[in-house]
């Protein structure tokens, strides 16, 4: 605009926003001067225009009044970029019946290998305990340990017996190891002593119900007998008892009358039998005369030797000869103590060397001294009582080896449920 002088010297640039202020509105008086744009209906800063993103993705700051108005969008139309986002998982192979029981086949078995890891160790670190509590005049060396066991394995280590076919001279053969032969293997016409495949008697461990003799037979004279007439619960185990019987009366296969009074040959009936355990008690009958250790223990031996060719996949636990009353003897002078307790010894050294389970049962009917105890005897002074039979079980049934499966009472200390036995299944 011209200033008073009539010129134009006099006028100051302005800024294009001022210039746009100055600027009168179309149609209004005076008109628009040339070459200015209208200004818009509201001024840029109530207009709702948001600053475009630049080439990097990054609004503006800040609002700058000298942006061009190409460089701004109206707050409607602006959309923000989306953020960049990975690409969707590619979907899950639904598993199979059979993967699925793989995978949980492996979760059992790595718990059952730490539950095992921590009984090893728990097993270990009382070992550990115990050794630190003895003394040390309990503590062995280990030079000593190895000569007493190499004397024990020396001692064991004999040629075989006579009565197995053989003269015992020197056409035997020479004695094996149950590593090589098994502990109740034998050839046709020899047995061969070695060391013994378990104690020499079955200690006391744990309790297992009557289920144990499931699959047992009893096999011996009229104390065994006893079991069918008073009707004592061995958990379904066949009783074959004949009164009479010694082991000679076995080997021999002499024909017996069994509780039905029917004619047998008790080894023919076992063999086809053929149990998983067999409880063997016999020898009272064959020990009644003095002077005959012998040739009865000559025979018990081979009646062993059949046993186990015979049932080469059973357990076979050999009782010793029960006690008797004082008062018995007057007519059995050959059932002493004192001799019955060397028999019971020669019984148990043969069970060591057979591979046998040899079980101590008289010492649960002897008295202090000797004798069999009066509430456990009938009035000859040698068969059993009801109750002397409750106790011959009740031994039986916590002198059992151990094993993982057996079937031991509720309550007791290796008693195992069916949760635990499932668990521990494929644990040797």
């Amino acid at each position: 605009m011209p200033n008073k002088e009539g010129g134009y010297g006099g006028y100051r640039r302005q800024d294009r926003r001022s210039a746009a202020r100055k600027v009168r509105a179309p149609g209004a008086e005076g008109g628009v001067r040339r070459g200015v744009q209208p200004p818009p209906a509201q001024p840029y800063h109530q207009t709702p225009y948001t600053p475009r993103m630049d080439g990097n993705g990054v609004r503006p700051a800040r609002y700058d009044p000298d942006a061009l108005e190409e460089d701004w969008v109206p707050a409607d139309r602006y959309t923000a970029p989306r953020p960049q986002q990975d690409p969707p998982p590619p979907p899950r192979r639904p598993r199979s019946e059979a993967e699925r029981a793989r995978r949980l086949r492996q979760r059992r078995r790595a718990r059952r290998r730490g539950l095992l890891l921590a009984t090893v160790v728990g097993i270990l670190a009382v070992s550990g305990v115990i050794t630190l509590l003895l003394p040390e005049s309990a503590t062995v060396p280990a030079g000593e340990q190895a000569t007493a066991e190499t004397a024990a394995l020396a001692a064991r280590l004999v040629a075989p017996l006579p009565y197995s076919g053989g003269s015992g001279e020197d056409t035997a053969l020479p004695a094996l190891d149950w590593g090589s032969v098994g502990p109740v293997r034998q050839d046709e016409t020899r047995t061969y002593t070695a060391l013994p495949a378990a104690p020499d008697a079955v200690p006391e461990f744990g309790r297992v119900t009557t289920e144990w003799f499931a699959d047992a037979v009893f096999l011996g004279d009229s104390l065994t007998v006893g079991y069918s007439d008073y009707g004592i619960n061995v958990g379904g185990a066949r009783i074959l008892g004949y009164e009479g019987v010694s082991p000679n009366t076995f080997v021999n296969r002499t024909v017996v009358k069994n509780a039905n009074d029917e004619d047998e040959v008790p080894l023919d009936v076992l063999a086809g039998l053929q149990p998983k355990k067999l409880y063997l008690m016999v020898g009272t009958n064959a020990l009644v005369v003095e002077g005959n250790d012998e040739g009865f223990l000559n025979y018990y031996a081979r009646l062993l030797d059949e046993l186990g060719a015979m049932l080469p996949d059973c357990m076979i636990f050999v009782q010793s000869v029960l006690p008797v009353r004082p008062e018995a003897l007057a007519d059995a002078p050959g059932l002493a103590s004192a001799r019955l307790e060397s028999i019971n010894a020669s019984l148990r050294a043969m069970c060591a060397e057979k591979g046998c389970y040899y079980l101590d049962v008289a010492s649960a009917f002897r008295g202090e001294d000797g004798a069999l105890l009066a509430e456990y005897a009938q009035p000859d002074g040698i068969h059993l009582t009801v109750s002397g039979y409750t106790a011959w079980v009740d031994y039986l049934c916590t002198h059992v080896p151990y094993d993982k499966n057996n079937p031991y009472q509720p309550g007791s200390a290796w008693y195992l449920d069916a949760g635990l036995k499932d668990l521990i299944a494929d644990i040797p």
